[in-house]
């Protein structure tokens, strides 16, 4: 199992947001400004099906092989 963090991701990469949960294909992110000191925060923008959210820049996420069921 590969994980990774946002902000490690490139193009086109799938991975879950937690353990069973709906494949997601990253798109980007975008820098979000933080209420606490130190905290990195990006918005991970997520292909047709998702819901683009917000997290820490460093959380990781599972990797998946997926080809959206091709």
């Amino acid at each position: 199992m590969m994980f990774a963090a946002p902000v490690d991701f490139e193009p086109g990469m799938w991975f879950r947001t937690h353990k069973d949960g709906a494949p997601l294909q990253w798109r980007g992110v975008e820098p979000v400004v933080s209420r606490f000191a130190g905290k990195q925060r990006v918005r991970v923008l997520v292909g047709t099906g998702g819901v683009d959210f917000v997290c820490d820049s460093d959380q990781r996420f599972q990797i998946i092989d997926w080809s959206g069921g091709k």
